[in-house]
């Protein structure tokens, strides 16, 4: 044998062994990194299994967290319809007394303070001592205000009392007018919201709640009382007796939209009321409201601190895996 053949033959033998080397260590590699797999792969499943335990509990409590708001939340379970006029004279009494008997509501009493004093007076002294009694004032303002005190003067002084609401016109509801009301110990006013009726207290503590004001034949009301229902909000509807006297509010249609009133009363999602009771529950509301919202925040506080605890744990298991 020459050389060469010993030399190929010598190759030929070191070539398998680096072979055969190189695939046993790659096959260790592969059996360690198998082996570092295995043993990653139990690490998180234990890992995973001592968590899911809190992490159940955290979802648990992140779900209670979410849902919690809600119900700390005050609806009124119906809407609210009182019925007003707006007197001019005494005589206009005895119409309001037959659509009142006939159509089963308790009419409010909308007298004007900027009318003669002696007109007022006349209209208290003639009307029934249960119907109850909401101030207004033509163009209100600081102006008119005189003439405001001077009818809640008689009111006191002849034992009625009126109901502590004011009927503010559009465009007269402002804060300064609002303010003013409150000094001269109104407890709320009436508004106007275009697109649906609302009531409520605001965060002075003024109750407030829509009007309609009729004064002609047309006013889009049934429209608003549709949007009452689904708000379960109170309204006010206002006739105008001067219309009605006038003709431009013409009996027919005060007798639809009070028989339209009188079907809403029947539903159980409405009702005819009165001021003072809805003064009172919306009154009541707010306090539930207030109260509501400290328990709200008092439980909140407490699931978040669960929640940042539980957090806190989960993260220190999974930390693990990097020691």
């Amino acid at each position: 044998m020459n050389d060469d053949a010993t030399f190929t033959i010598a190759r030929n033998v070191i070539c398998i062994l680096l072979s055969v080397l190189l695939a046993a260590g790659l096959g260790f590699l592969y059996y360690r990194d198998r082996q570092q797999e295995n043993v990653q792969t139990d690490t998180i499943e234990a890992l995973q299994a001592e968590a899911a335990p809190y992490e159940n509990e955290l979802n648990e409590l992140r779900s209670q967290l979410s849902g919690l708001e809600s119900s700390f939340t005050y609806t009124r379970e119906k809407a609210s319809v009182m019925v007003g006029f707006a007197v001019t004279d005494a005589a206009e009494l005895s119409y309001i007394e037959e659509k009142a008997a006939q159509y089963g509501f308790s009419p409010v009493l909308v007298l004007d303070c900027t009318m003669e004093l002696t007109d007022v007076e006349a209209i208290v002294e003639a009307a029934d001592e249960d119907w109850e009694i909401m101030l207004y004032a033509a163009n209100f303002s600081e102006e008119a205000n005189d003439d405001v005190l001077a009818v809640l003067s008689y009111l006191e002084d002849a034992g009625r009392k009126d109901t502590g609401m004011f009927l503010l016109r559009g465009g007269y509801d402002g804060a300064a007018n609002i303010e003013l009301l409150a000094q001269d110990g109104f407890v709320g006013y009436t508004s106007y919201h275009e697109e649906t009726p609302q009531a409520g207290q605001t965060e002075e503590g003024y109750v407030y709640f829509d009007y309609s004001y009729l004064s002609a034949e047309g006013t889009g009301v049934t429209g608003r009382l549709a949007a009452l229902l689904s708000r379960k909000a109170a309204m006010i509807v206002v006739f105008d007796m001067a219309s009605v006297d006038a003709g431009a509010l013409p009996e027919t249609y005060v007798d639809s939209l009070l028989k339209l009133l009188q079907e809403y009363d029947e539903r159980e999602d409405c009702a005819f009321s009165t001021v003072a009771d809805v003064v009172e529950e919306l009154s009541g509301i707010n306090a539930l409201l207030a109260a509501s919202e400290a328990e709200y925040e008092a439980q909140a506080a407490a699931l978040s601190e669960q929640i940042a605890e539980l957090e806190e744990t989960v993260a220190g298991i999974y930390a693990r895996l990097t020691d």
